[in-house]
Parts: C-alpha cells; sequence; structure tokens
C-alpha cells in the first residue's frame, strides 16, 4: 500500500511485543476509589502504629528516579541530607534519563528486585497493580508520612481497593513555552490564536535560510497537541467511562491540523528533527542555539529546557485560543511508591516523607520534579521566580480536563507504540490523515478494551 508502512507495522509489532515483558504487571483498570472494608481499615491502624522508623541499626535502601541533570543533582544533594538526619541509613542512588526507564522499572517490579522507592509514570502505578496488590498500603504508614498534606483527592485517585499505591510528587500539565529573544529577532509575536500561530510560521519560514521555527513537536508532543487542538474545537475530554470520545472523522481532522503545522512552517518535519540527531529536545543543538523556538511541554519539565538554552529569555505564554473550548489535560507528573518487596517500608516512608514533606528536604529538591503536590512543603518555598510554578499557574487556570491513566500506556505512547507509529506515517507521507487516524482509533480502542480486560 505504503512503501513504508509495513516495515513500521512490524516495527510496532515487535515493540507490542516487547511491552509484553511487563506480563502480569499489566492488567484491568481499577475501581481507584474504592473504599476499604471496616476489617482493612482496621488492619491498617494497627499496622501504622506498629511501623517504626530504625534509627539505630545499619540499613540500606535503594531510590529509582528518571529526569535531566538538574533533577539528578537536588536529589543527590537531598539524599545526602536525609543521610544526615538518619546516619544509620545509607540510600543508594539509581537514575537515569527517561528513555528506557519504564522496561527497566518493569522488569525489576516482575523480578522482585525493585528499589525500596521508586519513582513512577502515573499510568504505571495501574498497569503494574490493576488489583493494589503490588504497592505498600501507604496508609499503614501514615505515622511516616504525613498524607493529611495531600488533597483528598489525589489520595483517592492512587487508592486501589482500599490500598494507597502511591503519593503524587505535582501535579502537571502541559503548556506553551518561548523564546521571546528569538521572537523578538524574528520580528513575530508570541501567538495567543491559532491564526497568530501561523503568522508565526510565515514570519520564522522568510527569517534568514528558513532554519528557523516558532514551535518544535515530536511525536509524544504532536499527540498531546493535536489532542489540545481538537478539546478546543470539541470541548469533549479525550476518554470517558473508558471510550474514546472522538470519531474517527475527528481525529482525521486533528491529523489534518498537524498536516497545516508543517505546511505553513509552524513545526518542522519529523524527518527533520531525525537529521538533528538527538531523542529529546532540551539535547537539540537547534533548540540550544534558538532555531527552534517554543515547545508544548510538561510545566514540570519547562526548567530543564530553559537552563539548556543559556543566554536567552523564555516566558510562559498564554494557552493558544484554537477554539471555543479550553483544551489541555492535567495529571500527576509522577509519583513515589514502595514495591511490596521492600524489606524496610517505615526506612523507605520516611525518605519519601523526607524528599517531600520535611522543610530541608523540600527546599533542597524545590521545583525540580514540578510544583510540589503536598500543601505544607508549597509554604516552605518561595515559588516566585520558578518557571515551573509560572507555567503550572497557567496550566490550572485554563485546563478543564484530566488525563485517562490509558492514555499513557506503554503500547501507546512508547518509541515503538502507535502514537510513534502513526505520527511518523503522517509527517513522512507515508499514510494520510484518514489512514493514520483509523491506525490510531483502532490502537487506542485496543488499550482501553485490554484495560478493562486482561
Amino acid at each position: 500500500m505504503y512503501g513504508g508502512i509495513t516495515m513500521k507495522k512490524r516495527k510496532f509489532m515487535a515493540g507490542t511485543l516487547a511491552c509484553a515483558i511487563a506480563g502480569s504487571l499489566v492488567g484491568c483498570m481499577p475501581t481507584q476509589t474504592a473504599p476499604a472494608d471496616t476489617k482493612q481499615e482496621e488492619t491498617s491502624t494497627a499496622a501504622a502504629a506498629d511501623l517504626k522508623v530504625n534509627t539505630t541499626d545499619p540499613i540500606t535502601l535503594r531510590m529509582n528516579w528518571w529526569g535531566g541533570d538538574n533533577r539528578h543533582k537536588a536529589t543527590l544533594e537531598a539524599i545526602r541530607a536525609f543521610e544526615k538526619k538518619y546516619p544509620n541509613i545509607k540510600v543508594e542512588a539509581e537514575y537515569e534519563s527517561f528513555t528506557g526507564h519504564e522496561e527497566k522499572v518493569a522488569l525489576a517490579l516482575k523480578s522482585g528486585s525493585a528499589a525500596d522507592v521508586i519513582q513512577l509514570n502515573m499510568d504505571w502505578v495501574f498497569n503494574y497493580s490493576p488489583e493494589g496488590g503490588m504497592f505498600t498500603d501507604l496508609n499503614s504508614l501514615s505515622n511516616v508520612i504525613d498524607l493529611t498534606a495531600y488533597d483528598k483527592t489525589d489520595l483517592d485517585f492512587f487508592t486501589t481497593n482500599g490500598v494507597l499505591q502511591a503519593l503524587p510528587v505535582s501535579n502537571t500539565g502541559r503548556v506553551f513555552y518561548w523564546n521571546k529573544t528569538v521572537f523578538d529577532k524574528v520580528g513575530a509575536e508570541i501567538p495567543t490564536t491559532l491564526d497568530e500561530l501561523y503568522g508565526a510560521g510565515e514570519k520564522f519560514a522568510s527569517y534568514e535560510d528558513g532554519s528557523y521555527y516558532p514551535l518544535v513537536v515530536k511525536e509524544l508532543d504532536r499527540m498531546t497537541l493535536m489532542v489540545y487542538y481538537l478539546q478546543c474545537k470539541y470541548g469533549k475530554p479525550w476518554v470517558e467511562n473508558n471510550e474514546l470520545q472522538y470519531s474517527q472523522e475527528e481525529i482525521e481532522e486533528g491529523m489534518e491540523f498537524l498536516n497545516m503545522l508543517e505546511d505553513k512552517h509552524v513545526i518542522p518535519t519529523l524527518e527533520t528533527l531525525a537529521g538533528d540527531g538527538s531523542e529529546l529536545i532540551d539535547t537539540n543543538q537547534k533548540w540550544i542555539d534558538g532555531h527552534y523556538a517554543g515547545i508544548y511541554m510538561w510545566d514540570s519539565n519547562l526548567l530543564k529546557h530553559k537552563e539548556a538554552a543559556s543566554g536567552f529569555e523564555f516566558t510562559v505564554g498564554d494557552f493558544i485560543n484554537m477554539g471555543d473550548y479550553h483544551g489541555g489535560m492535567s495529571k500527576a507528573s509522577m509519583v513515589f511508591a514502595i514495591p511490596k518487596t521492600s524489606e524496610h517500608p517505615a526506612e523507605a516512608a520516611a525518605l519519601i516523607q523526607f524528599l517531600l514533606g520535611d522543610e530541608e528536604g523540600v527546599k533542597i529538591l524545590s521545583d525540580t520534579r514540578g510544583v510540589p503536590a503536598n500543601k505544607k512543603a508549597l509554604t516552605y518555598l518561595d515559588l516566585s521566580n520558578s518557571v515551573a510554578a509560572a507555567g503550572n499557574e497557567k496550566m490550572a487556570a485554563w485546563t478543564q480536563f484530566k488525563f485517562d491513566p490509558v492514555f499513557e500506556r506503554a503500547p501507546l505512547k512508547n518509541a515503538d507504540g502507535t502514537y510513534f507509529l502513526t505520527q511518523q506515517m503522517l509527517s513522512y507521507k507515508q499514510a494520510d490523515a484518514q489512514e493514520c487516524a483509523k491506525i490510531l482509533m483502532d490502537g487506542i480502542n485496543e488499550q482501553l478494551s485490554a484495560a478493562q480486560n486482561p
């Protein structure tokens, strides 16, 4: 049918099989707010009373996370401060970039070798533990972790069959972030409407050799931007009650929107980005030197992009008006959890409390993981100059939809998943918007069904 489709479909199928590495870890979506029965509550209360942090015997904990250099540096400093507070506890740090992180976590959980404290994406909690059996019930550690510092809605979201499986580190959403220095140099205005965005593309296309672009979005970024556009136009959640709310025709319209962004020189093609030789935007030389002047990115990730392109002035833009409604989705940026295999759950809980709720730990981490979800932590920080806080404030005022956990399932969002497949086919002109919309819709519906019928 199209020369490159067969190859990419084979790649997709291989990736789908690779995702099965997690095997039994992937299951049905839970009823997250299911309350515990009386007996379970009594058991949890008793357990909480019994669990105490060991402050005398030598203990070694492992902590695993992903992030950029600023997050790594701050977390390592916070760990050292924790070790000073608890001299008998040593923390072994395990960290890397996001690429490949999920696969490592899945294998570690399946083999029983996971770290004592692990950083997870929101959806992984339910993929790995659909019935609430994989992670320690943090309710049982409420004498160590101050759960009163979190909104009940956040706690309820991560509660499955009465088990509080994880704590949100921060809540986040995607925002528009612009290199004002470059926009001024090009003579373009920071866009607030779709027409202004197209106009910026024209300005950038005629600037110097045409290698400058007002916005750069990779495969997953394109997917979320497309959803934003459709939500702005139609005012519907992406998924509701485990059903996709958009028709194939509407999704096709979203694909045409992405084509339009390329045609009007708003975004570079994926072939252009592949030629840049960088998997990430913040390590792409064209972002670093200002040739790419804007991103649609998580507010919790803005800082590393700002630091990567030092010497430029950046601004968090207003949300671009693309229709009669407010689009965009918010979620927990990441969570901390304690696997049931941990031999030191109370000490692991003490580490989480130090990082998220202790004044010293909170000040060290600051906004390196976004604006804290812990309400007491917010009282310890001055975020007046925080780019993450500026983005988070605009996100909270605009965004009305929540991420469905299925949205970020590995067979959809990983580099060999449906989002990447369809976005590459579209951008490389290997299939038209109609065919890409059908493949995307089929892939999403397959995962929605799998989430309910493992």
